[in-house]
């Protein structure tokens, strides 16, 4: 076989498995300046080095050689932030639909969450000079949220109820506001760039029921309670086992709530829908139960959400649809349109030109799509 023969049919990175040259937008594990691997999406190529945009909101430039395709698979040892807290915690992969994973740690816990929170041991490349430095001395460093926006119902500094990747209402306060998101520092320390309608005002009231972290509580667990005394910031409740707590921050409280004013479909049990997971992406799943503002879904990929009703969409997938698909059931979610629908089976044609036939239960709808 002669050169030109090989090059055209040379098998593509994609299905040979080999690393790609890396390109805008493809997803990576990078190494930070900890020397742990996190995940996050190519910015931007130059030379042999990358910007990365880390999933939790940070950005550096990467050693090509520091860069990894994706490999966390079942029995994979990860750490991961349990109950998306801060710290993490050393465990194994039990089970994995995606992205999304199920974590044994360490200590006995088990918990389903996504790539987003975790991060990674790899070896470490000799790249001598070549590794771009990490920063010396104070940084200035800011969140890209796009072009700023004028003063409307918030403003910088506003104290406000912002929801999180689990779904729950934490107290936080606005850092900056852009047309990408509000830019929010939560009480208990992180970050997060959220939309508009992630946003409500701080106010809670008496008899309402919360979940708060008792006084002799460290760590992030919640209790239910029903507050019964409200003066600004500091509460007095009643927790579920009778006790009470009195002069409580509501720092330490969290929150399950339907934003006001948010649209939902009528739906029952059983009905199959699109469902928001706490990546942003809409996935198709099932509704397995449904009290009040609780509404717990299974992803037809495996994991099951309590999700709040705005957050099920009625489930509506036409041909022309944007979307991301497990190319041959493998873990990563590829850049694609729906062009055919038929029961469960759909017709995706990927953005390379490859195209194949394959299960509803692959496919997603991205952020923002």
């Amino acid at each position: 076989m002669g050169l030109f023969d090989w090059l055209k049919n040379k098998p593509s990175p994609k299905k040979s498995g080999q690393a790609p040259a890396w390109k805008v937008g493809d997803r990576v594990f990078a190494k930070w300046y900890d020397s742990f691997f996190y995940p996050g999406r190519v910015q931007a190529v130059s030379g042999n080095s990358c910007r990365i945009a880390f999933d939790d909101g940070d950005s550096a430039e990467v050693h090509c050689a520091h860069m990894l395709t994706p490999d966390i698979n079942v029995g994979s040892r990860v750490f991961g932030r349990l109950r998306t807290g801060p710290a993490y915690y050393a465990g194994v992969v039990n089970q994995q639909k995606g992205e999304k994973i199920l974590i044994r740690y360490d200590h006995g816990e088990e918990e389903w969450t996504t790539w987003s929170m975790v991060r990674v041991q790899r070896n470490i490349a000799n790249v001598g000079d070549e590794e771009p430095p990490p920063p010396s001395g104070p940084v200035k460093q800011a969140v890209d949220l796009g072009e700023p926006v004028e003063e409307g119902n918030w403003r910088v500094a506003d104290r406000v109820l912002a929801r999180w990747l689990d779904f729950y209402w934490y107290p936080g306060t606005i850092l900056a506001m852009g047309q990408k998101g509000f830019q929010v520092l939560y009480d208990d320390g992180d970050q997060r760039v959220v939309p508009e309608q992630a946003l409500m005002p701080l106010m809670l009231e008496e008899g309402e029921h919360i979940f708060i972290r008792p006084k002799n509580e460290p760590q992030r667990i919640y209790s239910p309670a029903v507050v019964t005394r409200v003066a600004g910031e500091t509460l007095d409740v009643e927790l579920e086992d009778g006790t009470r707590e009195t002069n409580t921050k509501v720092s330490r409280a969290r929150l399950w709530r339907s934003p006001v004013g948010a649209g939902a479909f009528p739906f029952e049990e059983g009905d199959r829908v699109l469902a928001y997971d706490g990546d942003g992406c809409i996935y198709p799943a099932e509704i397995l139960s449904i009290q009040d503002e609780r509404i717990i879904v299974q992803y037809l990929d495996g994991p099951e959400r309590m999700l709040t009703p705005e957050l099920v969409k009625k489930f509506n997938l036409p041909a022309g649809t944007r979307v991301e698909c497990r190319w041959k059931g493998g873990p990563n979610y590829l850049p694609g349109v729906l062009v055919k629908a038929d029961g469960d089976r759909v017709q995706i044609h990927y953005d390379d030109g490859d195209q194949e036939w394959t299960s509803v239960r692959l496919v997603r709808i991205p952020a923002g799509g």
